[in-house]
């Protein structure tokens, strides 16, 4: 299985990298990073000695990098973004140029080079809040109330992701978790 594993230096993607290469001894990805604010090579200490993962610096917006680099992928798993709701206020069109261009330019190659699976990684964002009194319960049938730019681009790019499979036929799945965080805790006995 040969894997397209986009935002892969950034904390969740470079987790998911270490957790694939360690499970699946047959797997091979190609990981694509801008290696912006958001993601450190760093990230990639362990993976960058595997001869199963290859890095490639770049930008998902770029066609020609992303087609070539779809040559033989089994997989797409889109986790390069530019988050943040603050940075999202101040610079919007950064926002919807690599959330929702840099998708449909995934989306494309994918459908071009005809993959087996197209999986986007998104957010909670794209709900909206809730009030911290609110007995309402957010699921995946909850309707899409981006309350930012950022929540806006990513809302725009699943719904992308859901016009190429109904357009299409392309297969995907969409994964829209909360918040992560690193949990550093050191205990003292």
């Amino acid at each position: 299985m040969r894997l397209l594993v986009t935002g892969g230096a950034g904390f969740i993607g470079s987790n998911f990298i270490d957790y694939i290469l360690d499970k699946y001894p047959d797997y091979e990805i190609i990981n694509l990073d801008a290696l912006t604010y958001a993601g450190s090579i760093g990230n990639l200490e362990k993976a960058i000695e595997n001869p199963r993962h290859r890095f490639i610096q770049g930008r998902i917006e770029d066609g020609k990098l992303v087609d070539g680099l779809l040559d033989g992928i089994d997989v797409v798993i889109n986790f390069a973004a530019e988050s943040h709701v603050d940075r999202s206020i101040l610079e919007p069109q950064l926002f919807m140029k690599t959330n929702i261009l840099g998708t449909q330019v995934l989306l494309d190659a994918a459908l071009r080079r005809e993959v087996k699976l197209f999986y986007q990684i998104s957010t909670d964002e794209v709900y909206g809040a809730l009030e911290l009194d609110s007995k309402e319960k957010l699921t995946e049938e909850s309707p899409l109330r981006p309350n930012s730019p950022y929540a806006a681009s990513k809302a725009a790019a699943d719904l992308l992701v859901r016009a190429y499979h109904r357009t299409y036929g392309l297969p995907v799945v969409i994964s829209r978790c909360s918040n992560n965080y690193l949990l550093n805790t050191a205990f003292r006995l």
